[in-house]
């Protein structure tokens, strides 16, 4: 949890990238209305990150800093991206190739950030904002209907 050293191009993108679920919550937002939904929702939103942060970013990249960065972190990228595709055996919204393709992607720069900036602090706030925004307790729970992406 160092300050991050580097350029800060990599913290500001982050962080941006937490946003890119922000239509989703100002679109199903009132699935939050039961107590029951939005506890969870918010626990969810502040311990997730740090978990999957420090074993994504933190012990597997770390594990595998001898490796050449890019394959590194594409290596963790795909099973980062692999592991949020099992939610879709579950849940109707977290189904499909853009789950596995967003997931990538983001697991990438998360991953580029923590190599640029060798600190999880931004990684940590862009994963939140993710969780937060996405309702990911909702989308769990099957609360709102999956709508197509084009």
């Amino acid at each position: 949890m160092q300050p991050a050293r580097g350029p800060i191009r990599w913290s500001i993108l982050a962080v941006l990238v937490g946003f890119l679920p922000i239509t989703v919550f100002f679109s199903f937002y009132e699935t939050l209305a039961p107590w029951t939904v939005w506890v969870p929702w918010i626990i969810l939103a502040l311990l997730n990150p740090w978990l999957e942060e420090f074993y994504w970013r933190g012990l597997l990249l770390d594990f595998t800093r001898s490796w050449k960065p890019f394959w590194a972190i594409l290596y963790v990228s795909l099973f980062f991206s692999f592991n949020h595709a099992v939610f879709g055996l579950y849940s109707e919204v977290n189904q499909g190739p853009e789950v596995i393709t967003v997931t990538l992607i983001l697991g990438m720069i998360w991953g580029w950030t923590y190599h640029k900036t060798g600190s999880l602090r931004w990684c940590l706030l862009g994963h939140f904002l993710v969780d937060l925004f996405n309702l990911s307790v909702p989308a769990f729970l099957d609360l709102f209907e999956k709508t197509p992406m084009w």
